[in-house]
């Protein structure tokens, strides 16, 4: 072939090539995908079918461009658990409907990832899709749920330790026990699986007045992504003052003393007046809620404070009492030991 003619035909051939060029890319717009049928597709991605009236059903919305046939399902693993849709004929516009986490049969299904299966036709026209749906209807166990009264001074009034089996949000309330509105309130705080969320409760109310001494209430709510929650309740002694006996083991017949301290650390001026007594050790902080001072037993016995002792009476057990310490509006509860 001559050279005329190769050139003759790598250009044809380089037309050739610009001509599928525009074709490929004018075509698209020349002919236009028709528009969708199903112009919106949404689904509750979580929720907690287990009658406790939050989250209880998932919410499903579709919006079609045109009058259509519709089949929504719920498939476990490629099994149909629930029929939501079959082959409904719907107008143009939203529809709305719900799951309960219940199966054709009634049910409830298992926690765990479902399939939500839509499947909508007009004519020719075709549109499938998937959304996913979790159950979960177990809350987040409280694993531990500690409450100490009389921390080392300096640590607050109340120490509440915090653990969970699952991620969520704690809230911490301290009301007084005779029932009543919460005082003071921690939360929400997120916790984690295996972390422990602290709270050193200074033993003051929401405007930061000191609370009068007693007994409090402490409630530990949690509540996991799908609103699922768990609950326990403990106690704290607040006593707006910190103390420790002297002798912390003392003898039957023997004579028990006090060092008290606010619980910043600030130790009682020496001329402080304070009142002893020993009474019956009915209750812990903590665990219960019962009132924990019972009967009188010795005292009370008024001195200066770090002077005052009372006697321990003959037959008494240390570790069955509690020593109570009043000096300047507080009252400090001191557990004794045998």
């Amino acid at each position: 072939m001559t050279l005329r003619g190769q050139r003759l035909v790598a250009g044809g051939a380089m037309l050739v090539l610009f001509v599928l060029a525009i074709v490929v890319f004018v075509l698209p717009f020349a002919l236009p995908t028709p528009p969708p049928i199903v112009t919106r597709f949404t689904a509750t991605a979580l929720f907690s079918p287990n009658g406790d009236g939050a989250r209880d059903v998932a919410r499903i919305s579709v919006r079609l461009r045109e009058a259509s046939t519709v089949t929504i399902e719920v498939q476990h693993d490629g099994r149909v658990v629930r029929r939501l849709a079959d082959e409904e004929p719907r107008p143009p516009g939203w529809f709305r409907l719900s799951w309960n986490g219940r199966d054709d049969d009634g049910r409830a299904v298992a926690d765990g990832s479902y399939a939500l299966k839509l499947r909508v036709r007009s004519g020719r026209k075709r549109f499938n899709t998937t959304r996913r749906i979790v159950v979960d209807t177990m809350a987040s166990t409280i694993t531990t749920a500690r409450a100490r009264s009389v921390p080392p001074p300096g640590r607050g009034q109340c120490v509440i330790v915090v653990e969970t089996s699952g991620d969520g949000q704690a809230v911490i309330e301290a009301s007084p026990v005779e029932d009543g509105p919460p005082i003071r309130t921690l939360g929400p705080r997120p916790v984690k699986a295996g972390e422990q969320l602290r709270w050193n409760w200074n033993g003051r109310d929401a405007p930061g007045a000191l609370v009068a001494p007693g007994l409090y209430r402490i409630d530990i709510r949690v509540a996991d992504t799908a609103r699922n929650r768990s609950s326990v309740t403990r106690s704290c002694w607040i006593g707006q003052l910190v103390g420790r006996a002297v002798p912390a083991r003392p003898r039957a017949r023997s004579t028990v003393g006090v060092v008290l301290r606010r619980p910043d650390g600030s130790t009682l001026p020496g001329a402080t007046p304070v009142s002893l007594s020993l009474h019956r050790r009915v209750a812990e902080p903590g665990p219960d809620l019962r009132a924990p001072i019972g009967r009188r037993v010795a005292g009370p016995v008024t001195g200066r404070a770090g002077r005052v002792r009372v006697d321990l009476p003959e037959g008494a057990r240390a570790r069955d009492l509690w020593l109570v310490a009043r000096a300047d509006g507080g009252v400090a509860l001191i557990g004794l030991r045998s």
